[in-house]
């Protein structure tokens, strides 16, 4: 099922009681669209709070909660426990649909770019090329949402989830600084 929301962080319950939680990140390797050189396989997030937005330049609630995200960006740039994993898909891709499936890597590339040139952001974007990596994810829970954020503990277990946008990512940014700074909250 394939669910473009607007509700916010948590809003269907707390992020920390989602399906995802408490379950090894999966395995997968996300590959550079632009801004970034190299693959990147999701075992290497242990070791790092890692927060992964998956996102699309087509999606308004995408859009809507993406300066805030790259305000969370900003503001952990120069620590190096702290990565963003932002994947950008071209909605294409369901749940539960059977057969092959590749993104739309140019058309994608091209509509996100748009998107950060707008906020002058050199963020590094990858991509899910043929949705292996959401796949793993909706077998723990079939549902899956644009915009979805997850965080990722350093132990490389999914800590909170959160599917949709409510107008304010203070949630996601409070979960970060705890794991980065347990007990700082």
């Amino acid at each position: 099922m394939l669910l473009i929301s607007l509700l916010g962080p948590g809003s269907s319950g707390p992020a920390t009681s989602h399906p995802w939680v408490g379950h090894p990140v999966p395995g997968a390797q996300l590959q550079p669209l632009f801004n970034a050189e190299e693959a990147i396989d999701t075992g290497s997030f242990a070791g790092k709070v890692t927060l992964v937005n998956f996102w699309g330049p087509w999606c308004g609630p995408c859009l809507m909660e993406f300066p805030e995200l790259l305000g969370i960006e900003q503001r952990y740039a120069d620590d190096p426990d702290f990565q963003l994993v932002s994947i950008a898909a071209d909605g294409q891709w369901m749940a539960g649909k059977p057969g092959l499936f590749e993104e739309d890597t140019e058309q994608l590339k091209h509509d996100s770019q748009l998107v950060l040139a707008q906020y002058n952001s050199a963020m590094p974007v990858y991509v899910d090329l043929n949705a292996d990596f959401r796949r793993e994810l909706v077998k723990l829970n079939p549902q899956f949402g644009y915009p979805t954020n997850f965080l990722v503990g350093r132990d490389g277990t999914i800590k909170a989830v959160w599917v949709g946008y409510g107008g304010d990512l203070a949630p996601i940014a409070k979960a970060i600084r705890a794991e980065l700074e347990p007990g700082q909250e």
